[in-house]
């Protein structure tokens, strides 16, 4: 299925892909054999986060997620490329312990969160298992990384928590109350992301038994007999790679290259998507603009956004600017609505993404009206926040965020410690010698 997939993984896909087997956690990671970047520790803390994973989402979720059925006449509102995340269906060569290291923070946090019997964990979990959907995912994936920062800072914390108003809001942490918003792509993005997926599961079908590996560009999106068209020429380009071990480039009716080459994938080979024209500030704001009217009755809040809309991600003009020029621009967008919205008391809006090894450096930008940070996750995370606050009030919880914004990457190694793994995220790890980047954790 992939190039370098243990045997025993290819077996079990291979029944998920006929049907003969419903896709679960263990699947998901792939077995011990295939998985030889863990050390001994690692492969225990594995099994540990399949047991817990299933236990949170319960057995159905899973597969009710990546094989989604919408109810007629509703939206579609499904996991777009949660497959992509899987640690064992990962063809680039660094790329299975990252998405491994990410999918234990998934794990940690619920695990964490359950063991410490934190308010309102049980309506989260109830939430995710009758919410089959992206957005639900994602707001309880946000929901429990917050209450974990504030944890992991010695602060109370609570999900759900009750608002003025009446009705539950999304996370308490100390005096902070946070209301969530995910910010996904729009159905442009949608559309492609489910194109982009069923390409990527046609290359890696045609890896399968084949000594091959693709780098450039995907093509654009295709319908009908033009994408068939496409599926033909990359077919014949894979038999022709492999017979002549010789590079074989297929190319697409927008000019997008791709290539074939024979051998195993080096570090650093991409696949990179088509540009998707979309005004994703607008969008945001129109998004800010309604969660602020929506908890007008909360008391004083902040909002925070969690970007999963591209808006962060070359080769957008956006994600082009510098730390500052990003929260210079977001500071000018959505400044405005705490003037109109005196019950605001900040917003945050917040992107992490997958990176190349080695990780930037960490930075801040202070700047008049915000504060942005890019700061380096384990393993090979960037997470790049901006925090626009209130002037003059509350500077003691605008600290407080930026404080747990500071140091976010220790959150994980502070939860592995609470759930028996003293060592942190470097213990379970084949190489040691692994980049990961520490600050010391800041306690009030």
């Amino acid at each position: 299925m992939i190039t370098g997939m243990h045997p025993r993984d290819e077996e079990i896909w291979r029944a998920i892909d006929q049907g003969r087997r419903a896709i679960d956690w263990e699947a998901w990671f792939g077995c011990p054999e295939g998985a030889g970047y863990l050390s001994p520790a690692g492969h225990q803390v594995t099994a540990r986060a399949v047991a817990g994973l299933t236990a949170f989402f319960n057995s159905r979720w899973l597969p009710k997620a990546v094989v989604p059925s919408p109810a007629p006449g509703r939206a579609s509102d499904t996991f777009v490329g949660l497959g992509r995340h899987a640690p064992v269906l990962q063809f680039m060569n660094g790329a299975a312990s990252g998405a491994w290291v990410e999918a234990v923070r998934w794990w940690a946090a619920y695990a964490y969160l359950e063991e410490a019997a934190v308010p309102g964990i049980a309506s989260v979990k109830r939430d995710a298992r009758c919410d089959v959907t992206l957005s639900r995912f994602l707001h309880s994936q946000t929901q429990a990384r917050l209450a974990l920062m504030g944890a992991a800072h010695g602060l109370r914390v609570e999900l759900e928590p009750a608002k003025a108003s009446g009705g539950p809001g999304d996370v308490r942490i100390g005096p902070v109350f946070i209301e969530v918003v995910t910010f996904a792509e729009d159905q442009k993005f949608q559309d492609y992301e489910r194109f982009r997926e069923n390409v990527r599961a046609h290359l890696f079908a045609l890896d399968r038994g084949r000594d091959i590996y693709w780098e450039g560009d995907l093509p654009e999106l295709l319908s009908g007999g033009d994408f068939e068209t496409w599926k033909n020429r990359t077919e014949e380009a894979a038999q022709q790679c492999a017979a002549l071990e010789a590079a074989v480039d297929v190319l697409s009716s927008a000019g997008r290259r791709l290539t074939v080459r024979p051998g195993t994938a080096p570090q650093g080979t991409t696949l990179t998507g088509a540009t998707v024209e979309s005004d994703q500030g607008r969008r945001l704001l129109d998004k800010v603009h309604g969660k602020c009217a929506k908890t007008a009755g909360a008391g004083t809040a902040w909002i925070w956004v969690e970007d999963h809309s591209g808006l962060f991600h070359f080769p957008t003009p956006f994600a082009e600017m510098s730390l500052a020029a990003k929260t210079d621009a977001l500071a000018d967008l959505l400044g405005p609505l705490l003037a109109e919205y005196v019950h605001v008391a900040g917003i945050v809006v917040s992107n992490a993404a997958r990176r190349r090894l080695p990780l930037p450096p960490n930075e801040d930008a202070l700047r008049p009206a915000a504060q942005g940070f890019r700061r380096g996750l384990p393993l090979d995370r960037v997470r790049e926040t901006i925090v626009i606050p209130r002037r003059i009030i509350l500077p003691e919880q605008t600290n407080l965020i930026a404080r747990m914004c500071d140091v976010e990457a220790d959150a994980l190694d502070w939860a592995l410690r609470q759930l028996g793994v003293p060592q942190g995220v470097t213990s379970l790890l084949a190489d040691a010698s692994t980049p990961h980047r520490v600050s010391p954790l800041w306690t009030p």
